[in-house]
Protein backbone atom coordinates (compact mmCIF):
# COMPACT_ATOMS: atom_id res chain seq x y z
CA UNK A 1 0.00 0.00 0.00
CA UNK A 2 1.08 3.60 -0.45
CA UNK A 3 1.10 6.30 2.20
CA UNK A 4 -0.21 8.76 -0.41
CA UNK A 5 -3.74 7.43 0.12
CA UNK A 6 -5.16 9.04 3.32
CA UNK A 7 -7.28 6.97 5.71
CA UNK A 8 -9.20 8.00 8.79
CA UNK A 9 -10.00 4.99 10.96
CA UNK A 10 -10.97 3.98 14.47
CA UNK A 11 -11.33 0.61 16.14
CA UNK A 12 -13.40 0.14 19.27
CA UNK A 13 -12.80 -3.54 20.01
CA UNK A 14 -10.88 -2.86 23.24
CA UNK A 15 -13.16 -0.05 24.42
CA UNK A 16 -15.70 -0.72 27.17
CA UNK A 17 -18.44 0.33 27.07
CA UNK A 18 -18.65 -0.09 23.31
CA UNK A 19 -21.17 1.54 21.02
CA UNK A 20 -23.86 -1.05 20.32
CA UNK A 21 -26.72 -1.36 17.84
CA UNK A 22 -30.01 -1.79 19.69
CA UNK A 23 -32.45 -1.55 16.77
CA UNK A 24 -32.46 -1.37 12.99
CA UNK A 25 -35.13 -0.42 10.48
CA UNK A 26 -35.27 -0.31 6.70
CA UNK A 27 -37.70 0.65 3.94
CA UNK A 28 -37.00 0.13 0.23
CA UNK A 29 -38.45 -1.18 -3.00
CA UNK A 30 -38.12 -4.75 -1.78
CA UNK A 31 -39.31 -4.58 1.82
CA UNK A 32 -40.94 -2.51 4.55
CA UNK A 33 -38.67 -3.56 7.43
CA UNK A 34 -35.13 -4.67 8.15
CA UNK A 35 -36.00 -8.32 8.64
CA UNK A 36 -38.01 -8.36 5.38
CA UNK A 37 -35.02 -6.84 3.60
CA UNK A 38 -32.85 -9.65 4.97
CA UNK A 39 -35.40 -12.36 4.13
CA UNK A 40 -36.20 -11.20 0.60
CA UNK A 41 -32.53 -10.69 -0.24
CA UNK A 42 -31.86 -14.19 1.06
CA UNK A 43 -34.67 -15.49 -1.15
CA UNK A 44 -32.96 -13.85 -4.17
CA UNK A 45 -35.93 -11.55 -4.86
CA UNK A 46 -35.41 -8.15 -6.50
CA UNK A 47 -37.31 -4.87 -6.49
CA UNK A 48 -36.91 -4.26 -10.22
CA UNK A 49 -39.80 -3.08 -12.41
CA UNK A 50 -40.50 -0.56 -15.16
CA UNK A 51 -40.10 2.98 -13.88
CA UNK A 52 -41.91 6.16 -14.96
CA UNK A 53 -38.92 7.48 -16.92
CA UNK A 54 -37.79 6.53 -20.41
CA UNK A 55 -34.31 5.78 -21.73
CA UNK A 56 -32.89 7.38 -24.87
CA UNK A 57 -34.09 4.31 -26.77
CA UNK A 58 -37.69 5.07 -25.80
CA UNK A 59 -37.95 2.05 -23.49
CA UNK A 60 -39.10 2.55 -19.93
CA UNK A 61 -36.13 2.50 -17.59
CA UNK A 62 -35.75 -0.40 -15.19
CA UNK A 63 -35.90 0.88 -11.63
CA UNK A 64 -36.43 -0.38 -8.09
CA UNK A 65 -39.19 1.86 -6.71
CA UNK A 66 -41.14 1.67 -3.46
CA UNK A 67 -44.49 0.81 -4.98
CA UNK A 68 -46.60 1.99 -2.05
CA UNK A 69 -45.53 5.58 -2.71
CA UNK A 70 -47.57 7.71 -5.10
CA UNK A 71 -46.52 6.81 -8.67
CA UNK A 72 -46.28 10.49 -9.65
CA UNK A 73 -44.24 11.52 -6.61
CA UNK A 74 -40.59 12.32 -7.24
CA UNK A 75 -37.51 13.36 -5.33
CA UNK A 76 -38.24 14.82 -1.91
CA UNK A 77 -41.90 13.76 -2.15
CA UNK A 78 -40.61 10.20 -1.92
CA UNK A 79 -37.81 10.74 0.60
CA UNK A 80 -39.99 12.39 3.28
CA UNK A 81 -42.44 9.47 3.64
CA UNK A 82 -39.50 7.04 3.71
CA UNK A 83 -37.99 8.96 6.61
CA UNK A 84 -41.28 9.10 8.50
CA UNK A 85 -41.83 5.35 8.09
CA UNK A 86 -38.34 4.63 9.40
CA UNK A 87 -38.79 6.83 12.48
CA UNK A 88 -42.17 5.27 13.20
CA UNK A 89 -40.42 1.88 13.45
CA UNK A 90 -38.23 3.25 16.26
CA UNK A 91 -40.98 4.92 18.33
CA UNK A 92 -41.35 2.08 20.82
CA UNK A 93 -37.61 2.15 21.57
CA UNK A 94 -37.49 5.94 21.93
CA UNK A 95 -40.49 5.86 24.26
CA UNK A 96 -38.35 3.96 26.80
CA UNK A 97 -35.77 6.73 27.06
CA UNK A 98 -35.78 8.56 30.39
CA UNK A 99 -37.18 12.09 30.46
CA UNK A 100 -33.68 13.59 30.36
CA UNK A 101 -32.45 11.27 27.59
CA UNK A 102 -30.48 12.94 24.80
CA UNK A 103 -30.84 11.77 21.21
CA UNK A 104 -29.02 12.77 18.03
CA UNK A 105 -30.22 12.17 14.50
CA UNK A 106 -27.27 11.71 12.12
CA UNK A 107 -28.60 11.70 8.59
CA UNK A 108 -26.61 10.70 5.51
CA UNK A 109 -27.91 12.16 2.25
CA UNK A 110 -26.80 12.21 -1.41
CA UNK A 111 -23.98 14.51 -2.45
CA UNK A 112 -26.30 16.50 -4.71
CA UNK A 113 -27.90 17.99 -1.55
CA UNK A 114 -24.66 19.61 -0.32
CA UNK A 115 -24.49 23.33 0.45
CA UNK A 116 -22.51 23.97 -2.72
CA UNK A 117 -24.93 21.95 -4.85
CA UNK A 118 -27.92 23.11 -6.91
CA UNK A 119 -30.46 25.19 -4.99
CA UNK A 120 -33.31 22.78 -5.73
CA UNK A 121 -31.50 19.98 -3.90
CA UNK A 122 -30.51 22.21 -0.96
CA UNK A 123 -34.16 23.08 -0.50
CA UNK A 124 -35.05 19.40 -0.63
CA UNK A 125 -32.53 18.68 2.12
CA UNK A 126 -33.88 21.46 4.32
CA UNK A 127 -37.44 20.22 3.85
CA UNK A 128 -36.44 16.66 4.73
CA UNK A 129 -34.56 17.79 7.85
CA UNK A 130 -37.56 19.79 9.04
CA UNK A 131 -39.96 16.92 8.43
CA UNK A 132 -37.85 14.36 10.28
CA UNK A 133 -37.31 16.60 13.30
CA UNK A 134 -41.06 17.32 13.33
CA UNK A 135 -41.80 13.59 13.19
CA UNK A 136 -39.59 12.94 16.23
CA UNK A 137 -41.11 15.83 18.17
CA UNK A 138 -44.63 14.67 17.30
CA UNK A 139 -43.81 11.28 18.80
CA UNK A 140 -42.79 12.93 22.10
CA UNK A 141 -44.66 16.28 22.20
CA UNK A 142 -44.29 16.73 25.96
CA UNK A 143 -40.52 16.86 25.62
CA UNK A 144 -40.40 19.38 22.78
CA UNK A 145 -37.20 19.38 20.76
CA UNK A 146 -34.69 20.10 23.56
CA UNK A 147 -33.69 16.42 23.72
CA UNK A 148 -32.85 16.22 20.01
CA UNK A 149 -29.90 17.33 17.87
CA UNK A 150 -29.46 16.96 14.12
CA UNK A 151 -26.35 16.34 12.01
CA UNK A 152 -26.50 15.95 8.22
CA UNK A 153 -23.73 14.55 6.00
CA UNK A 154 -24.23 14.95 2.25
CA UNK A 155 -21.65 12.33 1.38
CA UNK A 156 -23.72 9.48 -0.09
CA UNK A 157 -22.52 5.86 0.30
CA UNK A 158 -19.23 6.37 2.09
CA UNK A 159 -20.75 9.06 4.30
CA UNK A 160 -22.22 6.37 6.54
CA UNK A 161 -18.74 5.33 7.66
CA UNK A 162 -18.01 8.94 8.65
CA UNK A 163 -21.40 9.12 10.37
CA UNK A 164 -20.53 6.09 12.51
CA UNK A 165 -17.10 7.51 13.35
CA UNK A 166 -18.84 10.61 14.69
CA UNK A 167 -21.62 8.60 16.33
CA UNK A 168 -19.28 6.34 18.30
CA UNK A 169 -17.20 9.32 19.35
CA UNK A 170 -20.25 11.22 20.66
CA UNK A 171 -21.45 8.15 22.56
CA UNK A 172 -18.07 7.40 24.11
CA UNK A 173 -17.68 11.04 25.19
CA UNK A 174 -21.16 10.95 26.76
CA UNK A 175 -22.41 13.80 24.57
CA UNK A 176 -25.61 11.87 23.80
CA UNK A 177 -27.39 8.81 25.14
CA UNK A 178 -28.49 7.40 21.80
CA UNK A 179 -28.01 8.16 18.12
CA UNK A 180 -30.37 7.41 15.26
CA UNK A 181 -27.95 7.10 12.36
CA UNK A 182 -28.75 6.19 8.78
CA UNK A 183 -29.41 7.39 5.26
CA UNK A 184 -32.19 8.13 2.79
CA UNK A 185 -32.00 8.48 -0.98
CA UNK A 186 -34.00 8.08 -4.17
CA UNK A 187 -33.06 7.67 -7.79
CA UNK A 188 -36.66 8.35 -8.86
CA UNK A 189 -36.06 12.04 -9.41
CA UNK A 190 -36.17 13.69 -12.84
CA UNK A 191 -32.96 15.61 -12.13
CA UNK A 192 -31.13 12.42 -11.18
CA UNK A 193 -32.46 10.50 -14.19
CA UNK A 194 -31.57 13.35 -16.53
CA UNK A 195 -27.96 13.29 -15.36
CA UNK A 196 -27.80 9.51 -15.72
CA UNK A 197 -29.07 9.89 -19.30
CA UNK A 198 -26.48 12.58 -20.05
CA UNK A 199 -23.74 10.33 -18.68
CA UNK A 200 -25.19 7.29 -20.52
CA UNK A 201 -25.37 5.43 -17.21
CA UNK A 202 -29.09 4.55 -17.08
CA UNK A 203 -29.76 0.85 -17.64
CA UNK A 204 -31.74 0.39 -20.87
CA UNK A 205 -31.57 -3.38 -21.23
CA UNK A 206 -28.56 -3.22 -23.55
CA UNK A 207 -25.87 -1.08 -21.94
CA UNK A 208 -24.62 -3.22 -19.05
CA UNK A 209 -22.14 -0.56 -17.89
CA UNK A 210 -24.97 1.31 -16.14
CA UNK A 211 -27.06 1.56 -13.00
CA UNK A 212 -30.61 0.65 -12.02
CA UNK A 213 -31.95 3.46 -9.80
CA UNK A 214 -33.52 2.41 -6.52
CA UNK A 215 -34.69 4.18 -3.40
CA UNK A 216 -35.14 3.68 0.30
CA UNK A 217 -33.62 4.28 3.67
CA UNK A 218 -32.41 2.58 6.81
CA UNK A 219 -31.64 3.66 10.37
CA UNK A 220 -29.84 2.10 13.30
CA UNK A 221 -30.28 3.00 16.95
CA UNK A 222 -26.80 3.15 18.49
CA UNK A 223 -26.09 3.61 22.18
CA UNK A 224 -23.85 2.49 25.07
CA UNK A 225 -24.41 -0.90 26.61
CA UNK A 226 -25.40 0.49 30.00
CA UNK A 227 -27.98 2.79 28.37
CA UNK A 228 -29.37 -0.17 26.45
CA UNK A 229 -29.73 -2.10 29.71
CA UNK A 230 -31.41 0.85 31.46
CA UNK A 231 -33.91 1.28 28.64
CA UNK A 232 -34.56 -2.43 28.20
CA UNK A 233 -33.13 -2.39 24.68
CA UNK A 234 -31.28 -5.38 23.27
CA UNK A 235 -27.63 -5.16 22.20
CA UNK A 236 -27.51 -6.91 18.82
CA UNK A 237 -24.11 -5.88 17.50
CA UNK A 238 -21.09 -3.81 18.46
CA UNK A 239 -19.44 -1.19 16.28
CA UNK A 240 -16.00 -2.71 15.92
CA UNK A 241 -14.33 -0.36 13.41
CA UNK A 242 -14.97 2.29 10.78
CA UNK A 243 -12.65 3.83 8.22
CA UNK A 244 -12.86 6.44 5.48
CA UNK A 245 -10.39 6.33 2.59
CA UNK A 246 -9.81 8.28 -0.60
CA UNK A 247 -9.50 6.98 -4.16
CA UNK A 248 -7.51 9.16 -6.55
CA UNK A 249 -9.28 7.75 -9.60
CA UNK A 250 -12.86 8.93 -10.18
CA UNK A 251 -15.38 8.73 -12.99
CA UNK A 252 -14.59 12.31 -14.04
CA UNK A 253 -10.81 12.03 -14.38
CA UNK A 254 -8.46 9.86 -16.40
CA UNK A 255 -6.38 8.51 -13.53
CA UNK A 256 -6.20 4.69 -13.67
CA UNK A 257 -8.08 3.00 -10.85
CA UNK A 258 -5.82 1.10 -8.44
CA UNK A 259 -8.44 0.44 -5.76
CA UNK A 260 -6.18 1.86 -3.06
CA UNK A 261 -8.80 3.93 -1.25
CA UNK A 262 -11.11 0.99 -0.62
CA UNK A 263 -8.21 -1.36 0.08
CA UNK A 264 -6.55 0.87 2.66
CA UNK A 265 -9.81 1.64 4.46
CA UNK A 266 -10.75 -2.06 4.61
CA UNK A 267 -7.24 -2.99 5.82
CA UNK A 268 -7.45 -0.45 8.64
CA UNK A 269 -10.92 -1.62 9.68
CA UNK A 270 -9.90 -5.29 9.80
CA UNK A 271 -6.37 -4.99 11.21
CA UNK A 272 -7.37 -6.35 14.61
CA UNK A 273 -9.05 -9.36 12.97
CA UNK A 274 -5.83 -10.10 11.10
CA UNK A 275 -3.75 -9.75 14.27
CA UNK A 276 -6.07 -12.08 16.20
CA UNK A 277 -6.43 -14.47 13.23
CA UNK A 278 -10.19 -14.01 13.23
CA UNK A 279 -11.75 -14.36 9.75
CA UNK A 280 -14.16 -12.03 8.01
CA UNK A 281 -17.39 -14.02 8.02
CA UNK A 282 -19.53 -11.76 5.83
CA UNK A 283 -18.78 -8.94 3.40
CA UNK A 284 -21.58 -6.73 2.02
CA UNK A 285 -20.48 -4.46 -0.83
CA UNK A 286 -22.21 -1.75 -2.87
CA UNK A 287 -20.48 -2.92 -6.05
CA UNK A 288 -22.79 -2.59 -9.06
CA UNK A 289 -22.58 -3.53 -12.74
CA UNK A 290 -20.56 -0.48 -13.82
CA UNK A 291 -17.14 -1.45 -15.15
CA UNK A 292 -15.21 1.01 -12.97
CA UNK A 293 -16.94 -0.12 -9.76
CA UNK A 294 -16.48 -3.79 -10.63
CA UNK A 295 -12.82 -3.20 -11.45
CA UNK A 296 -12.23 -1.37 -8.17
CA UNK A 297 -13.78 -4.16 -6.11
CA UNK A 298 -11.84 -6.80 -8.03
CA UNK A 299 -8.65 -4.99 -7.05
CA UNK A 300 -9.55 -4.38 -3.40
CA UNK A 301 -11.29 -7.61 -2.43
CA UNK A 302 -8.40 -10.12 -2.89
CA UNK A 303 -5.94 -7.78 -1.15
CA UNK A 304 -8.15 -7.59 1.94
CA UNK A 305 -9.64 -11.09 1.85
CA UNK A 306 -6.39 -13.00 1.31
CA UNK A 307 -5.80 -15.14 4.37
CA UNK A 308 -8.72 -13.46 6.14
CA UNK A 309 -11.87 -14.57 4.30
CA UNK A 310 -12.30 -18.37 4.11
CA UNK A 311 -14.20 -20.10 1.28
CA UNK A 312 -17.30 -20.53 3.46
CA UNK A 313 -17.57 -16.79 4.12
CA UNK A 314 -20.51 -14.93 2.56
CA UNK A 315 -20.20 -12.15 -0.03
CA UNK A 316 -23.17 -9.98 -1.04
CA UNK A 317 -23.72 -7.10 -3.46
CA UNK A 318 -26.76 -5.01 -2.49
CA UNK A 319 -27.57 -3.38 -5.88
CA UNK A 320 -28.37 -6.84 -7.25
CA UNK A 321 -31.53 -6.85 -5.12
CA UNK A 322 -32.44 -3.25 -4.32
CA UNK A 323 -31.06 -1.21 -7.19
CA UNK A 324 -28.83 1.80 -6.48
CA UNK A 325 -29.71 2.95 -2.96
CA UNK A 326 -27.14 5.73 -2.85
CA UNK A 327 -26.87 7.22 0.63
CA UNK A 328 -29.12 4.43 1.94
CA UNK A 329 -26.80 1.63 0.77
CA UNK A 330 -24.51 1.15 3.76
CA UNK A 331 -27.27 1.71 6.37
CA UNK A 332 -29.38 -0.91 4.58
CA UNK A 333 -26.41 -3.27 4.59
CA UNK A 334 -25.98 -2.75 8.33
CA UNK A 335 -29.67 -3.48 8.94
CA UNK A 336 -29.44 -6.68 6.89
CA UNK A 337 -26.21 -7.68 8.65
CA UNK A 338 -27.79 -7.30 12.10
CA UNK A 339 -30.86 -9.30 11.08
CA UNK A 340 -28.74 -11.99 9.41
CA UNK A 341 -26.38 -12.44 12.35
CA UNK A 342 -29.33 -12.58 14.76
CA UNK A 343 -30.84 -15.44 12.79
CA UNK A 344 -27.66 -17.28 11.93
CA UNK A 345 -28.08 -16.86 8.18
CA UNK A 346 -25.38 -16.61 7.16
CA UNK A 347 -23.58 -18.01 10.17
CA UNK A 348 -21.44 -14.96 10.86
CA UNK A 349 -19.81 -13.41 13.91
CA UNK A 350 -18.91 -10.22 12.04
CA UNK A 351 -19.75 -8.33 8.88
CA UNK A 352 -17.66 -5.92 6.81
CA UNK A 353 -19.68 -3.28 4.94
CA UNK A 354 -18.08 -1.21 2.17
CA UNK A 355 -19.29 1.75 0.13
CA UNK A 356 -17.97 4.01 -2.65
CA UNK A 357 -19.07 7.54 -3.48
CA UNK A 358 -19.31 8.91 -7.00
CA UNK A 359 -16.26 10.99 -6.15
CA UNK A 360 -13.19 9.87 -4.25
CA UNK A 361 -14.49 8.89 -0.80
CA UNK A 362 -14.60 5.25 0.27
CA UNK A 363 -16.15 4.00 3.50
CA UNK A 364 -15.84 0.78 5.50
CA UNK A 365 -17.70 -0.36 8.63
CA UNK A 366 -17.12 -3.53 10.65
CA UNK A 367 -19.71 -4.78 13.13
CA UNK A 368 -19.50 -7.81 15.40
CA UNK A 369 -22.33 -9.87 16.82
CA UNK A 370 -22.90 -9.70 20.57
CA UNK A 371 -23.55 -12.89 22.51
CA UNK A 372 -27.06 -12.44 24.01
CA UNK A 373 -25.88 -14.23 27.15
CA UNK A 374 -23.26 -11.54 27.88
Amino acid sequence: MTAAVPVTARRWREHDPRAVVSAVCAFNGLAFTAWQSWAFRRAELTAFSEGPYRCASGKRATMAPIRTLHPRAAGIERMIPVGRVLLSQLQSELARLPADGRVALVLVLPERMADDGPRVFRRQREALEQELVAALVEAHPARGDRWLSLRTLTRAQAGFAQALLETADAIERDLVDAVIVGGIDTGLDPHVVEQLLIDERLFDGENLDSVIPGEGGAFALVTRREIARQCGWPSYAALSAAAVGSEVSTRTNEVPCMGLGLTRAAHEATAHLRDARVPIDWWISDMNAEDRRTHEFQLAWPRVAAGLMPPEAALDFLPMHFGELGAATMPTALAIAVEGMRRGSPRARNCLITGSNEGSERGVVLIEAIDPQR
